[in-house]
């Protein structure tokens, strides 16, 4: 009887026992940043995100981590194809595919496709980006369009390029593919802050659309932040690096410079 109950309890033990899940497996990552002047190297938040030596710009990711920028400043969706760039982007998701990393391939677009034609014709053009970058054996992200930080008097921001945030996030959903809603975030963190401090991020006091090294830090890190919200961290933890101060400040509305 008694041992009987002896494996009683041991069998109540081992079914009460905490299960530890699988550890997330670790897989080297790339990103390849595709769009306009707001993601490129010399306006854009994208050396905020990689980083930047020359320019002393910390990067939001681990190191070691492969992060190549290929946007092009005035680039629309269809100028960004007829001028070389998607063929460069290409080459070099190939190259990362290649060595078996993980490529992750962010897409914004919207700035000057506005200026161009209707958002369902850059929604045409987002389309079959996303089918490429998929068929390269890559994960395109698409972005929305940066907020330009242009107030009315009573604080609000006068947004013209909500119709194709609306686009590319109409897009994202018809191709099942991860959306960062950029815009959104981008707007409401500057309302919060003000148009003082908004424009401190400025690289001149009338380019309210562009950034300067703080504004590129800022927007870098809020990339980073909605990356990681909105891709599943069970299948791949991403490398990227916590910046727990500038990201409370980043959500909760609160100048960092």
């Amino acid at each position: 009887m008694l041992a009987l109950l002896t494996g009683l309890v041991f069998a109540s033990y081992a079914i009460a026992a905490p299960f530890s899940p699988p550890e997330v497996p670790s897989l080297p990552t790339s990103f390849v940043l595709v769009g306009d002047s707001t993601t490129a190297v010399a306006s854009g938040w994208g050396n905020g995100f990689c980083g930047d030596n020359t320019t002393s710009t910390p990067s939001t990711l681990k190191p070691n981590t492969p992060c190549i920028n290929t946007a092009h400043s005035g680039a629309t969706t269809g100028s960004f194809v007829a001028g070389g760039w998607w063929n460069i982007t290409v080459n070099a998701i190939k190259g990362e595919v290649v060595k078996k990393r993980r490529t992750i391939v962010t897409i914004q677009f919207g700035h000057n496709d506005a200026r161009v034609g209707p958002p369902e014709s850059m929604g045409t053009n987002l389309t079959a980006m996303v089918e490429e970058v998929r068929a390269l054996g890559a994960e395109p992200v698409l972005i929305t369009s940066l907020i330009v930080r242009n107030f009315n008097a009573n604080g609000t921001i006068n947004d013209s390029l909500q119709p194709w945030a609306d686009e590319t996030a109409r897009i994202a959903r018809q191709q099942w593919t991860p959306l960062l809603d950029l815009h959104g975030t981008s707007k409401e963190y500057c309302e919060k802050i003000g148009p003082n401090a908004a424009h401190r991020l400025n690289p001149t006091a009338t380019d309210n659309t562009h950034l300067n090294l703080l504004g590129k830090i800022v927007f870098g890190r809020m990339v980073a932040d909605l990356l990681k919200g909105n891709l599943d961290p069970t299948l791949l933890e991403l490398p990227i690096i916590d910046n727990p101060g500038l990201t409370y400040n980043n959500t909760h509305g609160i100048a960092s410079y």
